[in-house]
């Protein structure tokens, strides 16, 4: 069954904001730092253009798709078949992704604050959370980000100004000291996480927004201002802490909020940035997690898509407490599987795609035209 709701372009972009700063926020400045070091603001800032060009190829996308979604469409150009199994493809891919996220919660919260908490029982509640949401629907969803992006924003602002005091700018030099393939490896690391999985917002952009024709610059908005937040954390954690450090830290930006002391009374200000990260990746899990049902609901070609939601939940929960045996193989597959994985997902199969939808257009065309003639 077809979701009927409709979200408003403004929701689109809030919901693109929290799903880009997600587990970026968090973890990106490590690996940004540990390949370009101290010129890693440059391969941010590079890396916020490169995801609003994909953003705009995901507007061209979602033009040609009309009023269908992904899978919809992916059919239309594939056929049944082939296109329902790029359909488990991209089903496969929510899957993990929010699986990932799920883990990500639960490592993050059982090393840096409840640390004498079962992860396994933190996963479930954080899951739980998750399922409430997607059931209720995609416009409960938008509804619940528009009012706690609020919060996201005043926490961000709070935390920016109490750094403020903290900044070194001799920390940036020497300049231009990392190499193209430094900054080629930094910026796919970014994009990775921040750009290609937005192709997952095909499942409801542009079926589900109720003014389509005004949603691109939302979209694009929405990416910039998500982007532009990490390339910002990125280099603030390199102004105060340093890149060696940054890179050393599997937390940057956490540990960049224990450094806050104004006059010795506001002082390790880490439960802001914890508030700013479990916020942006409560909607990313949720978004990963909605596409996934809504995949699966297309592909199989089902009535109703909220009884996969409490099954797959549970499924997500079982599997996030063994798809990262641990942090070290946290840290190996996000360096060399995913950046390729989603390379593939977010941008090699949407390019084909859309080629030949172009492909078959112009043969169409040609076609009416030598009837007509």
């Amino acid at each position: 069954m077809e979701e009927k709701v409709r979200i408003s372009p403004f929701q689109l972009s809030i919901l693109t904001i929290l799903f880009t700063t997600g587990t970026t926020i968090l973890v990106t400045p490590s690996g940004m730092a540990a390949d370009a070091k101290q010129d890693a603001w440059l391969s941010s800032l590079l890396s916020v253009i490169i995801c609003l060009g994909i953003v705009y190829f995901f507007y061209q996308c979602a033009l040609s798709m009309g009023r269908k979604n992904y899978i919809q469409y992916l059919e239309s150009i594939y056929g049944r078949i082939l296109g329902k199994i790029l359909g488990l493809l991209y089903a496969f891919f929510a899957f993990i992704g929010t699986c990932t996220l799920i883990s990500y919660f639960g490592f993050f919260t059982t090393t840096q604050i409840l640390t004498e908490t079962p992860i396994e029982i933190l996963n479930i509640l954080f899951t739980i959370l998750i399922i409430c949401v997607v059931r209720a629907g995609l416009e409960v969803l938008a509804r619940t980000g528009e009012l706690l992006s609020t919060w996201f924003f005043i926490l961000l602002f709070a935390l920016i100004v109490f750094l403020l005091p903290q900044i070194e700018f001799q920390r940036l030099s020497p300049l231009y000291e990392a190499s193209i393939k430094d900054h080629a490896k930094a910026i796919f690391n970014f994009v990775s996480i921040a750009g290609f999985p937005l192709v997952l917002f095909l499942t409801f952009f542009p079926k589900n927004i109720n003014r389509p024709d005004k949603a691109k610059w939302n979209f694009l908005a929405g990416s910039f201002v998500g982007a532009f937040i990490v390339a910002l954390i990125t280099v603030l954690c390199i102004l105060v802490l340093g890149a060696e450090t940054t890179a050393r830290q599997l937390y940057p930006s956490y540990v960049l909020a224990k450094t806050v002391s104004l006059f010795e009374i506001v002082e390790r200000i880490e439960s802001i940035m914890a508030g700013i990260w479990i916020i942006s990746i409560f909607f990313k899990s949720s978004i990963y997690f909605y596409a996934l049902v809504m995949t699966l609901t297309q592909v199989l070609e089902l009535k109703n898509y909220r009884f996969l939601v409490l099954p797959l939940g549970i499924i997500c929960i079982i599997f996030s407490t063994v798809v990262y045996p641990d942090i070290q193989y946290m840290l190996t597959w996000d360096e060399k599987y995913w950046v390729p994985y989603s390379f593939i997902m977010g941008l090699i199969i949407p390019v084909i795609t859309f080629v030949i939808d172009k492909i078959k257009n112009r043969i169409n065309k040609t076609k009416k035209a030598f009837k007509a003639s």
